[in-house]
């Protein structure tokens, strides 16, 4: 009998769906930042459930209010290159919305961005970052932007000086359930795994992205070859057909595969799937995504 595939806490979904469960997502909370966060609703609730849901804005994994402050929570699981303007974008998605017309800044609400990381992203070797912004020259100066981003490590879950917190992080990184929090999330993983159509509408969710990438991957070697070969001929006629066919190829194998790569990687993130399907088939659309997150040559 085949063995059935489950999902795991890191999983995005299965992450998701966990926290959506209040008692757990105060808990997580208290943990990571100190917060006793109270009432807790949910301004994301279907994604948590729902892994068809889709759209051309940002997709945040768990946005939830909570005693007037706003969170998101995040599970990353690949290393990030660029994890600190990924935050910052996110934190924009949760601005933008929290103002009416004509309301005053001051009525934005006291908010946080968290990245549950099952790596070092800093390479510090701390459990937890915090990270808020800072006057160089006035490093006592209060800001009082009041949104701070927090990362945390599971690789480091031993120096992790709140219980919670360790316990949560031990479980990220080793599977073991040892702690009053990890046995509770680690039954609700059990328990969701048991929703198999939940599962398997995931699993192909997850199947059908990864096809969608590798296409796109394959489509951008196929777009650099045609640019590369277009961009040596014109090389060519000024410094030889040969050498300039060669370079334009090489060349434009790079940078195409760069682009459109990179491309599909920031809609991919962002949630924009219906996008990232639709740019290795549309020129002009691509040309429009491109210039929007400002990857044209």
């Amino acid at each position: 009998m085949m063995t059935k595939r489950k999902l795991g806490f890191q999983d995005r979904w299965m992450f998701n769906r966990v926290l959506c469960e209040k008692d757990v997502c105060r808990k997580i909370l208290r943990a990571a930042l100190g917060i006793e966060a109270g009432e807790i609703s949910y301004l994301n609730a279907e994604q948590c459930f729902e892994p068809l849901t889709s759209g051309r804005g940002v997709r945040l994994d768990v946005f939830a209010r909570g005693d007037g402050r706003v969170y998101d929570i995040e599970m990353q699981v690949a290393k990030e290159r660029d994890l600190g303007r990924r935050m910052r974008y996110y934190q924009a998605a949760m601005d933008v919305g929290e103002l009416g017309a004509g309301a005053d800044f001051g009525d934005l609400p006291e908010s946080y961005v968290m990245f549950v990381c099952t790596f070092d992203a800093y390479g510090k070797g701390s459990p937890l970052y915090v990270i808020e912004r800072q006057c160089i020259d006035y490093r006592d100066l209060d800001v009082g932007d009041g949104s701070p981003w927090v990362v945390l490590n599971a690789t480091a879950w031993e120096t992790a000086a709140d219980p919670g917190l360790r316990d949560v992080l031990r479980y990220l990184q080793t599977g073991e359930a040892l702690g009053p929090l990890s046995e509770e999330i680690d039954a609700l993983v059990d328990a969701f795994n048991e929703d198999r159509e939940w599962v398997n509408r995931v699993l192909t969710y997850e199947q059908e992205t990864e096809m969608r990438c590798r296409r796109a991957r394959e489509e951008a070697l196929e777009q650099g070859i045609e640019q590369g070969i277009e961009q040596g001929i014109e090389q060519g006629i000024e410094q030889g057909i040969e050498q300039g066919i060669e370079q334009g190829i090489e060349q434009g194998i790079e940078q195409g595969m760069d682009r459109l790569g990179a491309l599909v990687g920031r809609l991919i993130d962002a949630g924009r799937l219906d996008d990232a399907k639709r740019v290795s088939e549309d020129a002009a659309y691509r040309e429009a995504l491109l210039a929007e997150f400002g990857l044209q040559n």
